[in-house]
């Protein structure tokens, strides 16, 4: 028995002294952090958020409830960083000692939302559109203008009342309804143009028209004051152009 002790001792001495085999290490603690992420307003969970420890190569994802884990580190300090969509890119230090679990609850800010401007706008009515187009000639002091309001004041019973007060507009007429218009710097018996909200209505229109209806009149009294609009190749008597309450495209 001794012999067989004494050769199992000096075995032992002989696997000791062998290459390539060494003694049991300890193995180097661990540090982790354990976190939760939250909005720092409502305090609510912020799940889905990407979180990296700087330094680690460590990435990964809260989960719903805004937890999440990252362990096997050693100890150290490092940057912990949250990105989620709506808030801001949070940054923390932390910090950790030997075999150290750091728990912590990480707050979030959100992001302004910053709304691209709403632009609305209203379709002009027909009628709308020529009162603009109406007012924009009239400022541009070319013609005779009468307005709404002046034709109210009048109180006419037709185009002849509101026509005879006109700076350079004669009134010729046969009797109490038959009358035409001559302008003072037009040749004698020249006939004038006349437009209806918008369409030639020579034929169709005299100065013993009703005026119910009629919401504006532009009188152009000779061809350097008609505008474009109005021109015809043959207009050299002037125009008057007649707006009403009911032109084409009112509802």
């Amino acid at each position: 028995m001794a012999r067989r002790l004494s050769h199992l001792g000096a075995f032992a001495l002989l696997a000791a002294s062998l290459p390539g085999v060494a003694a049991p290490q300890q193995v180097p603690p661990t540090a982790s952090i354990v976190g939760r992420l939250v909005d720092v307003e409502s305090r609510a969970p912020v799940g889905r958020a990407r979180i990296a420890i700087l330094g680690a190569h460590h990435e990964f994802a809260s989960d719903s409830e805004g937890r999440f884990v990252g362990d096997h580190l050693a100890s150290g300090t490092y940057v912990l960083q949250a990105r989620a969509i709506g808030y801001a890119v949070g940054s923390w230090v932390v910090q950790l000692g030997d075999s150290e679990t750091v728990t912590q609850v990480f707050e979030l800010k959100r992001l302004p939302y910053v709304l691209d401007p709403v632009v609305v706008q209203r379709r002009l009515t027909f009628s709308a559109e020529r009162l603009r187009a109406f007012d924009r000639r009239r400022a541009s002091g070319r013609g005779y203008f009468i307005t709404a309001a002046q034709i109210e004041a009048e109180h006419p019973h037709a185009l002849v009342d509101l026509l005879r007060n006109v700076p350079g507009v004669q009134m010729i007429c046969a009797g109490a309804s038959r009358c035409t218009v001559r302008m003072l710097r037009s040749p004698r018996n020249c006939k004038v143009d006349y437009v209806l909200d918008g369409f030639p209505a020579t034929n169709s229109t005299s100065p013993d028209m009703a005026t119910v209806g009629i919401i504006g009149i532009e009188v152009y009294r000779t061809l350097s004051e008609t505008p474009l609009e109005f021109l015809r190749t043959d207009n050299v008597c002037g125009t008057i152009v007649i707006w009403t309450r009911s032109g084409p495209n009112e509802p």
